[in-house]
C-alpha cells in the first residue's frame, strides 16, 4: 500500500494540469506555506495567471467573506478589528489585523477606502502632531493582506483652482473572473464651484491616472459611506432621491435611485450600511426611533428602485445578550445565502459583533469588539467601517 501511494504522489506531481486543478481547490492562506514543498510548488503557486484561477475557483466555492476589517481611524498603529465569517478562518487569526508591513509613519493614520475581492484600498492621511493637521497629505496604498504585497499611490489632485472644500471620493474595482487588472475610481466634487464631478481614474495595467471628460450633475454623496463594486459598476450614496454610479465597463456615470426613506426630513441620520453580497446592492437604515431596530432594503438586478427585504428587531438580540446595554447598534454587512430568501445580517452591538440568520432566526456570537487606542468607547463601528475580506493570492 505505501509503494503505491508513493507512486501516486510521484504521478500527481508530475502532473502539471492535476496539479493545479488540486490546488486551486485549497484557500490561501495554506497554499502560501506550500510553496516551500518544492521549487515547482513554488512556482506554481507565485504564478500571477495561477493566483487569478485561484481567486476565481474560490469565490465560486466560498462567496461569503472570510472575515470582515474595521476601521479604527484613531488608532495610531495600522491595526484593524478583525471579525470572522467562516469558522475555520477564526483560528488563522488574532482580533485584530495588523498592517505593519505597510510602513506608515507614525504621523499618519491608515483608513480603509475600499475592499473588493481580496484587494483593499488604504488612505495615509497626515495627522503631524495632532488631529488639527489632519489632511494635509494623502498617500494611497493598494495591498493584499492575505500575500502582504503592497504598492502605493498618488491620488490625483483636483482641477478647482485655489479651492478646498471639496469631497473626495473612491472606488476599487477588480473582478478576478474579467481581467487580473484593477481600477481605481477618484471623484472630485466642490458644490460651491460645480454640481459636475471631476473624474479620474487609475488602471494597474498603465500604472497611471487619466482624467475622464464628464457632464453629469451630482447629488449630495454620502461622504462616509465608500465605493461599492457590485456588477462591473461601482456605487456611492446620497442623501436625495437619486445617487451616482461608475460603469467600469463604459467608464462613464450613470443615476441610480434611492429608496423613497430619503425623501424624508431626518435622512441625514438614518443611513448605517450600504454594501454588496451576490451581486446584490443592499442598504439598510436606523427606525425613527433606535429601540425598533433597523430597516434593510435590497435593490433591483436591472435598477428600476429599491425593496424592502427585512427588519432586524433588538427584541429577541436583548433576550439573547441581557449583558448589553445597547447603546450603540449598527448593521455592519448584510450577507444573502445561497437559497432565495436566505439571509444573515452581521450587527455590532456595544462590544460585541453577532450574526443573526434571518431565516430561523439564531444568533450567533461571532467577536468582542475591543476598542483601539484612543478610540472613543462609545462611537461603537458604523456600518461604513465595515469592510469585507477575502483571502486571495491576486498581485498588486
Amino acid at each position: 500500500m505505501k509503494r503505491v501511494s508513493l507512486y501516486s504522489a510521484e504521478i500527481i506531481a508530475s502532473n502539471q494540469d492535476l496539479l493545479t486543478e488540486i490546488l486551486i481547490r485549497i484557500p490561501a492562506k495554506p497554499l502560501l506555506k506550500f510553496k516551500c514543498v518544492s521549487k515547482q510548488w513554488l512556482s506554481l503557486i507565485s504564478d500571477p495567471k495561477f493566483c487569478i484561477w485561484h481567486a476565481c475557483h474560490q469565490r465560486v466555492l466560498n462567496p461569503t467573506p472570510n472575515a470582515l476589517l474595521l476601521n479604527n481611524f484613531y488608532s495610531s498603529t495600522p491595526t484593524f478589528q478583525f471579525i470572522p465569517l467562516i469558522g475555520d478562518d477564526s483560528s488563522s487569526y488574532s482580533q485584530a489585523a495588523v498592517f505593519d508591513y505597510l510602513n506608515v509613519s507614525p504621523n499618519y493614520r491608515l483608513k480603509i477606502k475600499n475592499s473588493c475581492n481580496g484587494l483593499i484600498l488604504c488612505m495615509s492621511i497626515f495627522y503631524g502632531c495632532g488631529f488639527d493637521d489632519a489632511g494635509s497629505e494623502l498617500k494611497g496604498i493598494i495591498c493584499n493582506p492575505t500575500t502582504k504585497q503592497f504598492k502605493t499611490l498618488s491620488f490625483p489632485v483636483p482641477k478647482f483652482g485655489n479651492s478646498k472644500t471639496y469631497s473626495s471620493f473612491y472606488g476599487l474595482a477588480f473582478d478576478p473572473s474579467k481581467s487580473h487588472h484593477y481600477k481605481i475610481i477618484c471623484l472630485h466634487v466642490d458644490y460651491r464651484v460645480s454640481k459636475n464631478p471631476q473624474i479620474y481614474l487609475y488602471s494597474s495595467r498603465t500604472n497611471s491616472w487619466i482624467f475622464l471628460q464628464n457632464s453629469l450633475e451630482a447629488p449630495t454623496l454620502y461622504g462616509f459611506v465608500n465605493g461599492v463594486f457590485c456588477n462591473e459598476a461601482i456605487h456611492w450614496c446620497s442623501y436625495e432621491q437619486t445617487t451616482l454610479y461608475f460603469d467600469v465597463n463604459t467608464e462613464s456615470l450613470k443615476i441610480m435611485p434611492m429608496p423613497p426613506i430619503f425623501s424624508t426630513v431626518n435622512r441625514f441620520r438614518e443611513m448605517m450600511y450600504f454594501g454588496e453580497s451576490r451581486g446584490r446592492l443592499h442598504l439598510a437604515r436606523i427606525g425613527r426611533r433606535f429601540i425598533f431596530g433597523s430597516d434593510v432594503w435590497e435593490m433591483a438586478s436591472d435598477y428600476s428602485g429599491w425593496s424592502f427585504l427585512y427588519h432586524v428587531s433588538l427584541h429577541s438580540m436583548k433576550r439573547a445578550f441581557p449583558e448589553q446595554k445597547f447603546d450603540t447598534f449598527s448593521i455592519l454587512n448584510v450577507l444573502r445565502a445561497e437559497k432565495e430568501g436566505e439571509l444573515k445580517v452581521v450587527i455590532s452591538v456595544d462590544s460585541i459583533a453577532v450574526s443573526l440568520n434571518v431565516f430561523d432566526g439564531t444568533l450567533k456570537m461571532l467577536s468582542v469588539l475591543e476598542p483601539g487606542l484612543e478610540f472613543p468607547v462609545e462611537l461603537g463601528y458604523e456600518g461604513h467601517d465595515a469592510f469585507q475580506y477575502f483571502q486571495s493570492l491576486v498581485c498588486v
